[in-house]
């Protein structure tokens, strides 16, 4: 019995350092996660390879959010929502740039590779 639950532990750390959640740098395609909490989007920059999928998740609770993208190229934006997720594949290279309507100064990037 001991082993198996040593052996559960190990494949937990790894499945740990193997899907754990982005830092900024260049990774392989799936689902990145990018956190609008406290008038703050958490990364700001985010590094993504073409076909990755960037999800944005709404964690504020007080103040309502949305992800508008800027300039060229685009992607669809999302609606306005205290809580709540809005998923986007990026099939195409480039610097994706977004803000929330509502609060501005809340800006963030998506660079796809």
């Amino acid at each position: 019995m001991g082993r198996r639950l040593a052996l559960c532990a190990v494949v937990i750390v790894l499945v740990a350092a193997i899907g754990g959640p982005s830092d900024g740098a260049a990774t392989t395609s799936r689902t990145h996660v990018v956190r609008l909490v406290d008038i703050e989007i958490k990364p700001a920059v985010l590094r993504v390879r073409r076909g990755a999928t960037v999800e944005w998740r709404f964690l504020d609770r007080v103040a309502a959010h949305d992800v508008t993208s800027r300039g060229r190229p685009r992607f669809r934006s999302s609606a306005t929502k205290l809580e709540g997720t809005h998923r986007v594949r990026f099939r195409r290279a480039g610097t994706y740039r977004y803000i929330c309507t509502v609060h501005p100064n809340m800006r963030g990037r998506v660079v796809v590779r």
